[in-house]
C-alpha cells in the first residue's frame, strides 16, 4: 500500500513539475486610431496598449509588434512610407517603486534575432535605460545603479504611432505580438485598427493564428 501512494505522489510529482515547466506567458494588444490632434502631423494617431504577463521571474526585455512575415506582401519601404513615430515612442509602468519606463521604437527589417525564427518586418519597443532619482535629507540628488526602472514581468505600456492612411481592421491572423523575458519569449494576438495598408497587417488572408506562430519559430 505505501508502495503505490508513493508510486501515485510520484506521478504527481512529475505532473506538476511539467505544468511549471510549461509557465503560461502571455502578451495582448489593442490599436485604436483617432485623428492627430497636431495638425502640422499626419492624419491619423495610433494608440496602441500591450499588457503582458511573463509568469516566470524573468522581467519584459522587450516587445515586438509583428507586422508581416518573411513570406509577406508588405516590404520594408511600404512601412516606412506609412508609419512615423516620436522619441520616445511610449511608456509603461515599471519596477521597482512604480517608476514609468519611456521606449524607443525602432523598424526592424529582418526580425529579431534574439528570438529563435521570429523574422519578417517589426516593429520594436526597446525600454530606455534610466534610474531613478534619489533624493537626500539634505536635498541632494543622485542616481542609483541599484535603483534602475525597468519593466516588471508584469505590465501595461502605452505606445503612440502616426500615418496619413486611414484606418482599416486588423487582420489578427497577421498582425502579432511577441516579447521577451529572460532566454523565453511569448506569442499573443493584437486587434483594433491598422493603417489600411495595401499589404498584410490589414489584408484578408487565409491564415490560422496557428499557422502563424509556426511560421516565426
Amino acid at each position: 500500500m505505501k508502495a503505490k501512494t508513493f508510486f501515485v505522489m510520484a506521478i504527481l510529482a512529475l505532473v506538476l513539475g511539467a505544468q511549471a515547466a510549461f509557465a503560461v506567458c502571455s502578451i495582448e494588444g489593442t490599436i485604436t486610431a483617432s485623428s492627430n490632434p497636431d495638425p502640422d502631423g499626419p492624419r491619423f494617431m495610433y494608440t496602441m496598449v500591450i499588457t503582458w504577463d511573463t509568469d516566470s521571474r524573468f522581467s519584459l526585455s522587450h516587445v515586438n509588434l509583428l507586422m508581416d512575415s518573411e513570406t509577406g506582401t508588405c516590404s520594408c519601404q511600404d512601412f516606412m512610407d506609412a508609419l512615423s513615430w516620436g522619441d520616445p515612442i511610449g511608456s509603461s509602468d515599471g519596477y521597482p517603486m512604480g517608476c514609468t519606463v519611456d521606449y524607443r521604437g525602432y523598424l526592424e527589417c529582418r526580425g529579431d534575432h534574439s528570438i529563435p525564427g521570429v523574422g519578417g518586418i517589426l516593429l520594436k519597443l526597446e525600454p530606455i535605460e534610466s534610474h531613478i532619482t534619489m533624493e537626500g535629507t539634505d536635498g541632494v540628488q543622485w542616481d542609483s545603479d541599484q535603483d534602475r526602472c525597468e519593466p516588471g514581468p508584469t505590465g501595461t505600456g502605452t505606445f503612440v504611432f502616426y500615418s496619413d492612411l486611414s484606418p482599416g481592421i486588423i487582420d489578427e491572423d497577421i498582425l502579432s505580438t511577441v516579447d521577451k523575458h529572460g532566454q523565453e519569449h511569448c506569442f499573443g494576438h493584437m486587434s483594433g485598427d491598422f493603417p489600411a495598408m495595401a499589404c498584410d497587417p490589414v489584408d484578408s488572408e487565409d491564415t490560422s493564428w496557428g499557422t502563424l506562430k509556426g511560421m516565426f519559430r
